[in-house]
């Protein structure tokens, strides 16, 4: 991140100028605040750190827009930027394109192109995070539903998705599961650069529960046992992020009832059921906690973060836990021994105070 802040100062700005856009080619722009707009009390929180933290996001603003553009342009292949002309980036082509750890495609790959396509007109659902589990619902395919609400008829055009989120088992099961869209006109991105006379780039506001409610209802499962389970959602310590005493939790957490869970080791299907059970469920934050959203009643997350850096906790899943109104809490992690290669330790005793609130 402190190289491409450099990058976006100094070479960017010769390599990759902005291609501007101007505001009546948008069918719909405005700038929201999700966090406000989602209506959360954080004195709900007990936890006073985590309260000092999450206070700043009532002040965060996001764009929500759907653009028809009509300039032609190279929809690249590695993360999904419109190019217009010779090196303009079109920003909007991308939901959040002006962060630091947003790469940009390369010039001599772009000058170099060989495999490439045409369309006349198509939508472009290429973003930053669409390998993500949780990015997918919240940033990928609530942009079909957006569209639709808009009045942007999804079924007579080509839709541009990533090849790499094509081949998820997380993507083609939502696509089984989706009678009316799964024979929409999938374009398949790979290696190619596809040129486009007209595009159309959407992004909703984040977290919108009109969304979420329709990209999940296909999903939902019907239990098969009427046990409700307490579930401890761990991760492999390659996935950057781990808990150092992780044995020391996995004990602490047994010993009050709760189910290890390695969701990299389930099928799409089987989280479904399993989180489908769920009273309770704790683990660091990651895609693992995108489960939540197929429990049913009421349910209860403890998410643990690593020690922020640059004083930044993120939104994602006490958001998700209003949306399905969960009861949430949160614990901040202590450095660890191995912290610049993502770990962490959790005090045991705050931990055990936690689940023991739980159990109340």
């Amino acid at each position: 991140m402190i190289y491409n802040r450099a990058r976006i100062k100094t070479i960017d700005k010769v390599v990759f100028p902005e291609h501007v856009v101007r505001t009546q080619e948008f069918l719909l722009y405005r700038k929201g605040f999700p966090f406000r707009e989602a209506d959360i009390n954080i004195d709900d929180l007990p936890n006073n750190e985590v309260k000092r933290f999450m206070q700043d996001w009532y002040q965060w603003t996001q764009e929500e827009f759907i653009l028809d553009f009509k300039v032609p342009c190279w929809i690249e292949p590695d993360f999904g930027w419109a190019i217009v002309g010779s090196h303009y980036l079109m920003y909007y082509s991308l939901g959040v394109s002006r962060t630091l750890f947003q790469p940009k495609p390369r010039l001599i790959n772009f000058l170099r192109r060989k495999e490439t396509s045409n369309l006349s007109k198509a939508i472009s659902l290429r973003d930053t995070g669409e390998e993500n589990y949780f990015h997918f619902y919240n940033d990928v395919i609530s942009k079909l539903y957006f569209l639709q609400l808009n009045g942007i008829d999804i079924k007579s055009l080509p839709i541009i998705i990533s090849a790499k989120l094509w081949n998820k088992p997380y993507f083609q099961h939502w696509l089984e599961s989706v009678t009316d869209l799964r024979l929409l006109n999938w374009v398949v991105q790979g290696s190619q650069y596809i040129r486009c006379e007209n595009t159309i780039f959407c992004k909703p506001l984040t977290h919108r529960r009109d969304l979420w409610s329709m990209v999940l209802s296909p999903l939902q499962a019907v239990s098969k046992s009427s046990m409700v389970k307490k579930i401890f959602l761990v991760r492999n310590k390659q996935r950057l992020r781990f808990i150092e005493n992780e044995g020391e939790i996995k004990d602490i957490c047994e010993r009050h009832g709760y189910t290890i869970v390695d969701a990299d080791a389930l099928t799409l299907g089987q989280q479904i059921e399993i989180f489908s059970q769920a009273s309770t469920i704790v683990g660091i934050h990651g895609a693992g906690l995108t489960n939540m959203a197929y429990a049913n009643g009421c349910c209860k997350v403890l998410e643990l973060f690593p020690p922020p850096e640059l004083n930044y906790l993120p939104y994602h899943y006490i958001m998700l836990a209003k949306i399905k109104g969960f009861t949430y809490r949160a614990i901040i992690g202590k450095p660890g021994e191995t912290k610049y290669s993502g770990g962490f330790k959790v005090e045991s005793n705050k931990f055990l105070e936690s689940l023991k609130e739980f159990d109340l």
